[in-house]
C-alpha cells in the first residue's frame, strides 16, 4: 500500500469528521470581484431572460434627490422584470445554491454564480416569480457571514393589475444610492445586449415609473445564402471543418439575416420631455456545426462546466449595421449615438458569449457562440486543457464561417459589378468629352453627370437583395471623402498627377457595399487574448487555400490575380487593378487579407504588349516613366523591355485636319517605339529626317527636356550629325540640287557643323560623308562637283590661257557658308597640279626647281595635290641630267660629310649661287625629301659588310657605319624605335673565352645576346671588345651588363657537367691532378664572380641549385663536386679549427657570399649532425673520439633535433654505452685502485640508465653515462632502468615473529615518522596512490624474521644476496614489512621507498632511513619541518601507548634497544665484524655508488666543497659510511652557521620516537633542506604561515592518524587544483574599474595599521596580440608607440609568461601582458583572468632572461592565483599564496633545469 492509502485507513478507522465551513459573504465578495465590468448585474438578468425566453424587459428605476442644490438624481432601488417563463421548483433551488448551474447544454449559464451579481448593488435582493395570481416571492437575508432565504407568497399589491403576463421580477434596493446611469451609454450597453439575443428583442427603461428608454429589435428577413454563379467561386474546395476535427459545419449552409434595431430615448427624465428616435439595420450570417468532442475532454468539461457539450452549436456573425433614418437631423440625437454605437469599427468586433464579452476579435465582426468562459463571462476560459481545446475549435469553425459568408458577399457583389459595367463605360465616355470643353461648362456637366450616374447605380442594385441599397445613405458621404485626397509624390502638379491618377468617378453603391464588407475584415490584434485572432485566422486560411477576392475595375478577382495601385501604373493597367479609393478605404483587408501585391513593371509590359496607344497615352507614358523613375530607381531595369512592348497610333497631319468618315475609315498606321532611336536638335528644323527619329510633331508635345532626360539614355538620344549628313548626302537635294530650297539649307548646315569641329581628323572623317562626287555646288550656271569649282576669291590671272575655270555662287557665302567648309569639300582655291605639270615646260620650270618649290610654298594645296606632289617623278638628282625622281627618293645636303660615306645617298640638284630657304626645306621635307637615310638602308649596308672577308671588309668604313646608328639612338634618336627591330641581329664585335681550352675568341653578337662587364667572360659568356666605346654603345643598344641570374644557374649547372665530364675523362689518362686543380681555379673565378651578383639573385632561381652537387672539393688530390648542404665554410678565427665539428665531419670552403646564399653554413645544424650520426655513427665516433662524440650527445640532449621518435632513431647504434669493469671482479691488482669501463655503440633497448648503482653492480650490463641530461635523453629514446630490468624477490627464511619488542618499537617509529615519510617534499617524484594507507596500522603488520634473502635476476643470470628488511603485499591494501633482529635502516629506507613512491631511487632509500633513524632534533636542525609535520606533544603522558618495559629487570630490555636508539650518532652499527660479515655476503658497495651517495651529500650540503666531502666518504664508501658522514656534516654545518648541535642524550624520559623543541633558542635550518622548505616557512618569528584548518590536531592537541594528515593534504592539493583552473578567459574589450576598498577583519595582533586595503584602479584598452596568442593591452592615457618600439621586449616578457602559464596548467586565453607606465601595480587579477605589467619586465629582466627573472614571475603568478581564493592580501592570501608556490615547485624546478 501507498503512504496516501494508509494514512486515509488509519483516519478512517480513529478520525473525526468535521464539515468544512464557507464564509459565504467573503465567498460572494470574491465571486463579486471577478466581475470587473460596470453593468454585470443587468447582463446576468438580461442573459437569465433570454434564456427563459422572455421576449421584454423591463428595467424600474426609483430615484431621490440627494442634493437639491445640485438637483442629482440617485437610485435608490431598480426592479427588473422580464416576461419570460416563471420559476420552477428547479429552479428555485438553483437560485439557493452557489455554483448549481444549469445543467442545460443550450443555456449559457454554466456555473450558478451569475445571479450573486445582484449583491454588487443589493444586501437583500427579493425574486418574485410564479404563474399570474400565484407568484412567489424569495428574499435573501444575512446572519452574520451566513446568508439566508425566506420563501413565501407574493403580497397582491405588488402584482401589476395593467398586467396580463407572467412576469418574473427583481427587486433590487440599493446598498448605497449611486447616480442615475447616462442613458446613452446605458442604451449602448443594453443595444449591445440585444446584439444576437434570440428571444430578447425588447428592453425599456422607466426612471420614476416614465419611460425614458425604449429599444426595440425586429427580424426583416432571413434566407439561405445561395453558391454563385461565378466562375471564379467553386464552393467545392472549401473546407468545413476544424483540424482537431472537433466541428464541422452541418449540410444546412449558410443562412443571412437582417434586423431593425430601433431607439427611442427622451431627453430628460421627465415625462413632458420629447422622445428622439434613431433606427440602425444589421447583417447577420450564421451556420449551425455538429460538434464531435473526444471522451477525455468530454469528462473533463462535464468535470468543470458541470453540463455535457452540445451535439450542435450556432455560429453567428454581425458583419455590419447602417442608419436607415433618411433625415439629417436624426444624426445630431443622443439616439444616433447609440444607434451608431451596433455596429463595430475595425478590429474591434467582440466575443459574445449570450451576451458582449471584453474579448475583441480583431475584426469588425461581432461573433457569437456558445463558447466555454471564465467565470465571470468576460473573456473565453484558454487554460484548462479541454475548454482550451473546445474554445480554439469553435473559434476555428466561426473563421470557416467567416471565410465562406466573405465570399459569397463578394460574389454577389461582383454580379452586381457586372450588371453596372455600361453605364460605367458610358460614364467614361461622356468624361472623355468633358476634358474636350472648356470653362465652368465643364465643371456643370460633370456635376449634373455624377448626379444621373448615382441614382442609376442606386436603381440597379435596389431590385436585389443587398444590405447596401438602405446602408449606402449613411455611410456614403463618409467613404467619398477618400476620393478627393491624394497623396503629395510630386514636385509640381503635373508630377502629382502622372504618379496619382486622377480617378473622379464617384463610388456606386455595389463598391460602396464592396467597402463595408471589407473593413469588416480588415484585420487588428484581438485583446486580450490573442488567442482569438490566432484562431479565427486559421479557420479563416484553412476554409479555402486561395486568396480572398477584392474588387477591381474589372470585376471581383481573387487577390493574388489582383493588383494595388502603385506609382501611377495603374492609369495603364486597367482591368485587374484594385482603385485607389477602394484600396485606402480597406488597406489592411487588400495588403494583409487578400495579399494583393502592387501593379508592377511586369504587369505594365504584358498591358502594353496587348494595346495600341494613341498619342495622348503615348505622351502621358513617356512623361511618367521619366517622373517615376525618379521615385523608383527599379524601374529602370525595366526600360528597354517596355519601350519594346509599346505600339502606337501614327496620325498623320491630314488625317488630323480631314475628320470626315472616310477619312476615319481608312487603317491606322501602328508603328512600334522600339523602332524609333533618336529624337532631332533644333538646328535640323524643317529638314528631312531618317525614319528612326522621333516625329517633330510628337517631340514638341512631349518636350525635348523629357526626353533628354537620363533614363531615356537607353531609348533615344539626339541624332548625330553625322547620321543625319549621310542620310541628305542621298537626299535629291544634294544628288542634284533640288528642291534649291533644301540644298542651301543643308550647306549652310553642314558649314556651321564643320566650322564646330576642333580636330582635324575629325574635321576630315565629317567631309568623308558629304557628296564630294555630286554636282551639289551652285555656280551661275548650274551646280557642280566640289573638285572641278574654285573659290569666288581666286586669282587665276597667272594662268589664263590655260584652261577654263567655274568659280562658286556668290550666294552661298552670303548664307553663311564658309570657303574653308567649301576647300574641304574639293572646292579649290588654286590650278590643279595636273594641270601645272602639263605646263611645266610652258612656265620653264624643268631644269630650274627653285622656281616650282617657291610657287607651290605659296600656294593652298589641297591633300590631293600634295599626294600627287610627293609621289610624282618630277625634281631632278645633282650629277645626272636626264633622270628626274620623286621627292622620296632624294636628300637634302645637310650632313654631306656623313652621308657620304653610304653609295645609296643622291642629292636634290639646287643652283648653287642660290642658297635654300626655311620655308622652302620645310616644304620640301613636307613632299618627302629626306634628310637621313632610314635604320633599314643602314643596317642592310652593315650586314652587308658583315658578310665580307676580313681581306674585303673595310674595318674603318664598318665602325663609322656602327657609329652613324649609335650617335641617332637614345631617347630622342632618328632610330630609337626603329631599332628594336635589330636587337635579334648580330653585328656588334665581341671575345669569348673558351672554357675548355681557354682561348679568346673574337665574332659578332646580336645586343640582346653579348654584355659588356669583361669579368662575364669567367663563365663563357660573350662581351663586347674592349677596343669599342663599351658604355656609350651598350647604353644605346641596350645591352646588359651581365647575364639573367636565371642563365647564370643554367651555365653554371652546365660548367659542372662539363667539367664532371673533363674529371671521368682524365681520370683514365692519369692527369687528375691537373684537371682539380683547374677545376678549383675555375670554380674560384666563377664564385667570385657569382659572389657580384648575390642581391640579383630570387630564391626561386636558386632552387635547382639544392639537388645539384656544384662546390668542387679537393681531397687527396681527387677533386668532386659536393652539395650545398655537405659543405661549410672555413672558420675566420683559425685558432678554433681544433674544436670544429664541420672541419671533422664535413668539406669545407672558403667564405663567399654566392655561396652563403644557396645555403652553405657556417657550421652544420644539430639536425645535420644528428643525421650524419644516424647514417654513419661508427665514422662519426671515429672521426671525433669518446670524448667529442659524448659532448655531441650532450648537445643533442639538450635540444632533441627531432618532433617524433622514430623507428630509426630507436634501432640506431649511435648511443655510447659503457661496460663497466669493478675493483673486486679485476684479476689484476692494479685495477683495484679503480674500476674501469668500455665504450661502445649500441642502440637504446641494449643500454641502461643506471638509477640503483648496487643493482647495477650485480651484473655486466652496458650503462648510459651518470649523466642527468643524458640520462633523460637516453630515456626518451627507449633506453630503460636498471631497476625496471633487474627482478627482485624475497625470501624469508627460518620462524617468523609477531609482536617481538623489536616489532613494536619498529612499528612505533613508522608511525610516528609517517607524515614525515609521505610528506611530498621529500622526493621529486610522484607519491603511490595508495601511499597514505599502506602504512597505516590497519593495513601493515611487521614481523621479525630469523634471516631474509634477496635474489636478484637479470637476462639470464642471477645472484643472492641477504638483506634486514623485505615487504609482502597480500591482496589489495595490506603489507607485510619483514626485519631482522640486526636490521639495517637502508634497508628499512629502500622497503618504505618501495612502498610509498611511483618509482624510488638509491638516494630516495638513503634519505627515507635518515628520516627514520636519525632524532628529530637532528632533523630539526637539518631544516626539515618537524615542528608542521609531525606535531609536537604540549607534554608527555604519564602513561606510554606502548607496552611497558621494566629496565630493572634483567633479560627484559629489548634486544632492539640498540640499533632504535637515537643517543649514538652509528646505532646501526653494531660491531666490526658485524660489518666485515656483511661484506662478506655481498653487501654493495663500488666507486660508482660512491659518485652516487657525493651526489647526495653534495645536494644536501651545497656550500661544502666536494674534495671534502670525497675525502670524509673515503675511496669505497658503504651505505653505513654515507650515513655517518651525513650525520657528522649535519652536525658541524650547523655549529659552522651559528647553532648548537642536538644533544648527545635525551633530556628526560623515552624520546627514542618523539623529538622536543627547544624553546629558548632557534635553529636555523641547513641550506640544503632550506630549498625544499622555504616555500613553507613564513619570514615572521615564530609564525607558521598557514591556516589553522589544515594542521592535524584533535581536540586535545594531539597528533591524529596519518590518514587524515594525507586526506586533509589532498583536500588541500584538490582545492588549489581547482582554484588554479578556474581561471576565466580574458576580456577582449579591456578593463575599466574604479578604485576600491576592502576591509579584513583580522585577529587581534595581526593588524598592521588600517584595515583597509585599497586595490588601484584599471583602464586598460586592447593592443594587439603576440606571436604565441597572448593578449596585449594599454593603459588608455598611456603612448602606444612604446610598444610597438619594444616588440621585442613583448615577446620575450609573452615567453616567460608562457612557460609559467604551462607549469600551473593555465590557459594562455586566461593571462595577459599589459603597459601601465604610471601605476605601481606589478600584476592584478580581475575576475579571476591574471594581468602582468610589461614595465616592470623591461626594466627588471629584460637585459638578462635567467633563473632570478623566472623567479621573481613564478612567486607573482603564484600571488596572483591565490586571490581566486582570498581578494584580499591577509594572512589566508599569503598561506594559500605559499601553497601554490610549494605544490608547483617540482614543475618549476625542471623549467629552471631547462632554461640552465
Amino acid at each position: 500500500m501507498s503512504a496516501y492509502a494508509n494514512i486515509r485507513a488509519a483516519i478512517a478507522d480513529e478520525g473525526v469528521n468535521q464539515r468544512v465551513e464557507v464564509n459565504q459573504r467573503a465567498l460572494i465578495d470574491k465571486i463579486l470581484a471577478r466581475y470587473a465590468s460596470a453593468g454585470a448585474v443587468y447582463r446576468e438578468l438580461l442573459q437569465n431572460s433570454n434564456d427563459a425566453e422572455a421576449s421584454r424587459a423591463e428595467i424600474h428605476i426609483t430615484t431621490v434627490k440627494r442634493d437639491q442644490s445640485v438637483g442629482k438624481e440617485e437610485v435608490t432601488q431598480v426592479l427588473y422584470r422580464n416576461n419570460g417563463l416563471p420559476f420552477r421548483p428547479q429552479d428555485w433551488a438553483r437560485l439557493r445554491k452557489i455554483a448549481e448551474g444549469n445543467p442545460d447544454e443550450t443555456k449559457v449559464g454554466a456555473f450558478g454564480v451569475g445571479a450573486y451579481t445582484m449583491f454588487s448593488v443589493c444586501e437583500e435582493p427579493i425574486v418574485v416569480s410564479g404563474p399570474k395570481g400565484k407568484e412567489e416571492a424569495l428574499a435573501f437575508f444575512w446572519k452574520g457571514d451566513s446568508l439566508w432565504t425566506k420563501t413565501g407568497k407574493a403580497p397582491k399589491e405588488f402584482l401589476m393589475a395593467d398586467s396580463d403576463q407572467n412576469w418574473t421580477s427583481f427587486i433590487l434596493p440599493s446598498r448605497d444610492p449611486y447616480p442615475v446611469p447616462d442613458l446613452v451609454e446605458f442604451g449602448q450597453f443594453l443595444a449591445a445586449s440585444l446584439t444576437f439575443t434570440q428571444c430578447l428583442i425588447s428592453v425599456k427603461v422607466h426612471v420614476n415609473d416614465v419611460l425614458c428608454l425604449s429599444i426595440d429589435k425586429a427580424n426583416l428577413e432571413s434566407r439561405v445564402i445561395a453558391t454563385p454563379k461565378s466562375s471564379w467561386w467553386s464552393s467545392g474546395g472549401a473546407v468545413t471543418s476544424t483540424s482537431s476535427g472537433m466541428f464541422a459545419l452541418g449540410s444546412s449552409g449558410l443562412i443571412q439575416t437582417s434586423v431593425e434595431l430601433n431607439v427611442s430615448l427622451r431627453k430628460g427624465l421627465r415625462s413632458d420631455c420629447a422622445m428622439e428616435t434613431s433606427k440602425v439595420r444589421a447583417r447577420y450570417a450564421s451556420a449551425t456545426a455538429k460538434t464531435k468532442i473526444p471522451p477525455d475532454v468530454e469528462k473533463r468539461m462535464v468535470r468543470v462546466t458541470k453540463k455535457r457539450p452540445p451535439k450542435e452549436v450556432k455560429v453567428q456573425i454581425l458583419l455590419d449595421a447602417a442608419d436607415h433614418d433618411p433625415s439629417e437631423k436624426s444624426k445630431n440625437t443622443r439616439a444616433f449615438e447609440i444607434t451608431q454605437s451596433f455596429s463595430p469599427s475595425m478590429g474591434s468586433g467582440r466575443i459574445f458569449i449570450g451576451f458582449r464579452t471584453s474579448q475583441t476579435t480583431g475584426l469588425g465582426i461581432h461573433l457569437a457562440a456558445p463558447l466555454m468562459p471564465t467565470v465571470e463571462r468576460e473573456a473565453i476560459d484558454f487554460v484548462d486543457a479541454a475548454l482550451r481545446s473546445y474554445n480554439s475549435g469553435l473559434l476555428e469553425i466561426a473563421g470557416i464561417v467567416s471565410r465562406l459568408t466573405l465570399e459569397h458577399e463578394m460574389a454577389r457583389i461582383g454580379e452586381l459589378w457586372q450588371l453596372g459595367a455600361g453605364e460605367r463605360a458610358e460614364w467614361e465616355a461622356k468624361r472623355e468629352e468633358r476634358r474636350k470643353q472648356k470653362g465652368s461648362e465643364e465643371e456643370k456637366e460633370e456635376k449634373a453627370d455624377g448626379e444621373t450616374v448615382t441614382s442609376e447605380s442606386t436603381t440597379i442594385s435596389s431590385s436585389l437583395f443587398s444590405f447596401a441599397t438602405f446602408m449606402a445613405r449613411g455611410v456614403k458621404e463618409k467613404v467619398t471623402e477618400v476620393v478627393k485626397q491624394l497623396p503629395v509624390i510630386g514636385e509640381d502638379d503635373e508630377t502629382t498627377e502622372l504618379l496619382n491618377p486622377l480617378d473622379d468617378r464617384p463610388l456606386s453603391v455595389v463598391e460602396l457595399d464592396a467597402i463595408l464588407l471589407m473593413k469588416a475584415y480588415c484585420p487588428r490584434q484581438s485583446t486580450p487574448d490573442t488567442l482569438v485572432g490566432q484562431a479565427l485566422a486559421k479557420g479563416f486560411s484553412r476554409c479555402l487555400s486561395t486568396m480572398p477576392p477584392v474588387l477591381t475595375k474589372g470585376g471581383v478577382c481573387r487577390g493574388s490575380d489582383a493588383k494595388l495601385p502603385s506609382l501611377g501604373i495603374e492609369a495603364f493597367v486597367n482591368s485587374a487593378c484594385v482603385r485607389r479609393v477602394m484600396f485606402d478605404n480597406a488597406t489592411e483587408y487588400h495588403s494583409l487579407v487578400a495579399s494583393v501585391p502592387k501593379v508592377n513593371a511586369n504587369d505594365l509590359i504584358r498591358s502594353l504588349r496587348d494595346e495600341v496607344l494613341d498619342e495622348a497615352k503615348l505622351i502621358r507614358l513617356l512623361k511618367w516613366y521619366a517622373k517615376a523613375t525618379r521615385v523608383d530607381r527599379s524601374l529602370e531595369r525595366f526600360g528597354l523591355r517596355i519601350k519594346e512592348s509599346i505600339k502606337y497610333e501614327v496620325v498623320s497631319a491630314v488625317k488630323k485636319a480631314d475628320v470626315s468618315p472616310a477619312k476615319a475609315a481608312e487603317p491606322i498606321e501602328v508603328r512600334r517605339l522600339d523602332d524609333i532611336l533618336y529624337f532631332a536638335s533644333d538646328e535640323l528644323g524643317g529638314l528631312p529626317l531618317p525614319e528612326a527619329v522621333f516625329d517633330t510633331a510628337l517631340l514638341e508635345r512631349v518636350g525635348r527636356r523629357t526626353l533628354e532626360n537620363r533614363v531615356y539614355e537607353d531609348w533615344f538620344s539626339t541624332l548625330p550629325f553625322d547620321i543625319w549628313a549621310s542620310f541628305i548626302s542621298q537626299h535629291p537635294a544634294m544628288q542634284t540640287g533640288q528642291p534649291q530650297e533644301i540644298n542651301l539649307k543643308v550647306l549652310v548646315a553642314f558649314s556651321k557643323h564643320y566650322t564646330s569641329i576642333e580636330s582635324t581628323s575629325a574635321k576630315r572623317r565629317f567631309v568623308e560623308l558629304l557628296p564630294v562626287d555630286a554636282p551639289c555646288v551652285p555656280y551661275e550656271g548650274g551646280f557642280g562637283r566640289p573638285s572641278d569649282m574654285y573659290l569666288a576669291s581666286s586669282d587665276l590671272s597667272a594662268f589664263e590661257g590655260c584652261g577654263q575655270f567655274y568659280k562658286v555662287s556668290e550666294g552661298l557665302v552670303k548664307a553663311g557658308v564658309s570657303e574653308t567648309f567649301l576647300q574641304a569639300l574639293g572646292v579649290r582655291k588654286t590650278i590643279s597640279i595636273d594641270v601645272l605639270f602639263n605646263h611645266l615646260d610652258t612656265l620653264k620650270w624643268n631644269n630650274n626647281c627653285r622656281p616650282l618649290i617657291q610657287y607651290l610654298v605659296d600656294a593652298e594645296l589641297s591633300a590631293a595635290d600634295m599626294l600627287k606632289l610627293r609621289s610624282t617623278q618630277y625634281l631632278p638628282a645633282e650629277g645626272e641630267d636626264h633622270q628626274v625622281y620623286a621627292p622620296s627618293e632624294l636628300y637634302l645636303k645637310s650632313n654631306p660629310n656623313e652621308l657620304a660615306i653610304f653609295p645609296f645617298v643622291r642629292f636634290l640638284q639646287w643652283p648653287s649661287s642660290e642658297g635654300i630657304s626655311k620655308r622652302q626645306r620645310d616644304f620640301l621635307v613636307k613632299l618627302g625629301l629626306r634628310t637621313e637615310p632610314s635604320l633599314t638602308e643602314v643596317m642592310s649596308f652593315i650586314l652587308a659588310e658583315s658578310k665580307k672577308s676580313d681581306k674585303e671588309k673595310d674595318g674603318r668604313l664598318y665602325m663609322e657605319s656602327i657609329n652613324f646608328v649609335v650617335k641617332r639612338l637614345g631617347p630622342h634618336g632618328l632610330y630609337e624605335k626603329d631599332i628594336v627591330r635589330y636587337r635579334a641581329t648580330k653585328f656588334l664585335p665581341c671575345i669569348r673565352q673558351n672554357l675548355e681550352s681557354g682561348d679568346m675568341i673574337t665574332e659578332l653578337q646580336a645586343p640582346t645576346s653579348c654584355y659588356y662587364n669583361p669579368s662575364a667572360i669567367t663563365m663563357g659568356f660573350p662581351t663586347l671588345d674592349p677596343q669599342l666605346d663599351t658604355i656609350n654603345l651598350a647604353t644605346r643598344l641596350s645591352v646588359l651588363k651581365d647575364p639573367l641570374t636565371g642563365v647564370l644557374v643554367k651555365r653554371l649547372i652546365q660548367l659542372v657537367d662539363i667539367c664532371n665530364a673533363k674529371i671521368d675523362y682524365h681520370e683514365r689518362t692519369g692527369k687528375k691532378r691537373e684537371v682539380a686543380t683547374q677545376v678549383e681555379s675555375l670554380f674560384t673565378d666563377v664564385f667570385q664572380y657569382l659572389s657580384t651578383r648575390t642581391s640579383d639573385f630570387k630564391k626561386t632561381e636558386l632552387n635547382p641549385l639544392t639537388k645539384k652537387a656544384f662546390i668542387p672539393c679537393k681531397s687527396r688530390g681527387n677533386i668532386a663536386f659536393y652539395l650545398a648542404s655537405q659543405v661549410f665554410f672555413e672558420p675566420a678565427d683559425q685558432t678554433s679549427r681544433e674544436d670544429s665539428l664541420a672541419e671533422t665531419l664535413f668539406k669545407q670552403v672558403p667564405f663567399n657570399s654566392f655561396l652563403s646564399l644557396v645555403g652553405v653554413k657556417s657550421e652544420p645544424s644539430l639536425r645535420e649532425l644528428f643525421s650524419l650520426m644516424l647514417e654513419k655513427p661508427d665514422a662519426v665516433l671515429d672521426s671525433l673520439g669518446e670524448a667529442s662524440y659524448k659532448a655531441l650527445l650532450r648537445r643533442i640532449a639538450a635540444n632533441p633535433p627531432f618532433r617524433i621518435l622514430t623507428k630509426e632513431i630507436r634501432s640506431c647504434p649511435f648511443l655510447l654505452g659503457y661496460l663497466v669493469i669493478d675493483e673486486d671482479l679485476a684479476e689484476d691488482e692494479e685495477k683495484k685502485e679503480g674500476h674501469h669501463a668500455q665504450y661502445v655503440l649500441a642502440c637504446a633497448e641494449d643500454i641502461f640508465i643506471v638509477d640503483n648503482s648496487f643493482l647495477r653492480r650485480q651484473f655486466p650490463m652496458l650503462c648510459a653515462p651518470m649523466e642527468q641530461s643524458l640520462e633523460d635523453f637516453y630515456a626518451s629514446v627507449g633506453s630503460r632502468y636498471v631497476s625496471q630490468v633487474v627482478k627482485k624477490e624475497h625470501e624469508v627464511n627460518g620462524r617468523t615473529s609477531v609482536d617481538t619488542p623489536l616489532t613494536r618499537s619498529f612499528a612505533a617509529r613508522l608511525r610516528e615518522r609517517r607524515p614525515l615519510l609521505l610528506s611530498p617534499m621529500n622526493s621529486n617524484r610522484a607519491l603511490a596512490k595508495d601511499a597514505a594507507t599502506v602504512l597505516s596500522d590497519d593495513n601493515l603488520v611487521v614481523l621479525e624474521a630469523d634471516q631474509i634473502n634477496a635474489k636478484y635476476s637479470f637476462q639470464r643470470a642471477s645472484k643472492s644476496l641477504k638483506v634486514t628488511c623485505c615487504y609482502k603485499r597480500h591482496g589489495r591494501n595490506k603489507t607485510t614489512i619483514y626485519i631482522t633482529q640486526s636490521f639495517d635502516w637502508f634497508d628499512v629506507g629502500g622497503v618504505v621507498a618501495d612502498l610509498i613512491l611511483a618509482r624510488s631511487q638509491l638516494e630516495d632509500a638513503l634519505l627515507l632511513s635518515q628520516l627514520l633513524e636519525s632524532k628529530l632534533e637532528t632533523l630539526r636542525y637539518r631544516g626539515f619541518p618537524v615542528d608542521r609535520i609531525i606535531k609536537p606533544v604540549s607534554r608527555p603522558k604519564p602513561i606510554s601507548t606502548e607496552r611497558p618495559i621494566d629496565k630493572s629487570v634483567p633479560g627484559k630490555q629489548p634486544p632492539t634497544a640498540q640499533p632504535m636508539s637515537d643517543n649514538k650518532p652509528q646505532t646501526s652499527r653494531t660491531s666490526e665484524k658485524d660489518s666485515s660479515d656483511k661484506s662478506a655476503v655481498g653487501n654493495p658497495s663500488d666507486e660508482q655508488a660512491g659518485d652516487g651517495f657525493g651526489s647526495i651529500l653534495q645536494q644536501m650540503f651545497p656550500s661544502v666543497h666536494p674534495s671534502t666531502i670525497q675525502n670524509l666518504l673515503g675511496p669505497n664508501p658503504s651505505k653505513e659510511k654515507a650515513r655517518e658522514v651525513a650525520n657528522q656534516l649535519a652536525t658541524s654545518h650547523s655549529a659552522a652557521e651559528g647553532t648548537k648541535g642536538p644533544p648527545d642524550k635525551p633530556s628526560h624520559g623515552d624520546e627514542k620516537f618523539t623529538a622536543k623543541p627547544d624553546s629558548t633558542q632557534k635553529k636555523k635550518p641547513s641550506r640544503f633542506m632550506s630549498k625544499f622548505t622555504k616555500p613553507f616557512r613564513n619570514t615572521s618569528q615564530g609564525t607558521q604561515h598557514i591556516t589553522q584548518d589544515s594542521l592535524s590536531f584533535d581536540a586535545n592537541n594531539t597528533p591524529t592518524s596519518p590518514e587524515h594528515d594525507a586526506f586533509n593534504h589532498n583536500a588541500l592539493e584538490s582545492m588549489i587544483d581547482k582554484a588554479v583552473k578556474s581561471t576565466q578567459s580574458i576580456s577582449s574589450a579591456g578593463i575599466c574599474s574604479p578604485e576600491t576598498h576592502v576591509h579584513h577583519n583580522l585577529p587581534q595582533g595581526l593588524e598592521r595599521g588600517d584595515t583597509c586595503e585599497i586595490i588601484p584602479s584599471q583602464n586598460i584598452k586592447p593592443h594587439g596580440i603576440a606571436k604565441n596568442g597572448i593578449r596585449i593591452f594599454c593603459e588608455r592615457s598611456a603612448d602606444e608607440s612604446f610598444l610597438q618600439l619594444n616588440r621585442d621586449a613583448v615577446e620575450h616578457f609573452s615567453v616567460v609568461i608562457q612557460n609559467l602559464a604551462a607549469i600551473f596548467s593555465v590557459a594562455l586565453s586566461s593571462v595577459a601582458i599589459y603597459y601601465d607606465p604610471k601605476g605601481s601595480t606589478i600584476a592584478f587579477n580581475s575576475n579571476r583572468s591574471l594581468y602582468f605589467n610589461l614595465r616592470y619586465f623591461c626594466s627588471l629582466h629584460m637585459k638578462r632572461i635567467d633563473s632570478a627573472c623566472y623567479s621573481y614571475w613564478y612567486i607573482t603568478f603564484a600571488h596572483e592565483l591565490a586571490h581566486n581564493l582570498v581578494t584580499g592580501h591577509n594572512k589566508e592570501h599569503g598561506s594559500y599564496t605559499e601553497n601554490i608556490s610549494a605544490m608547483y615547485l617540482p614543475e618549476f624546478s625542471k623549467l629552471l633545469a631547462r632554461i640552465g
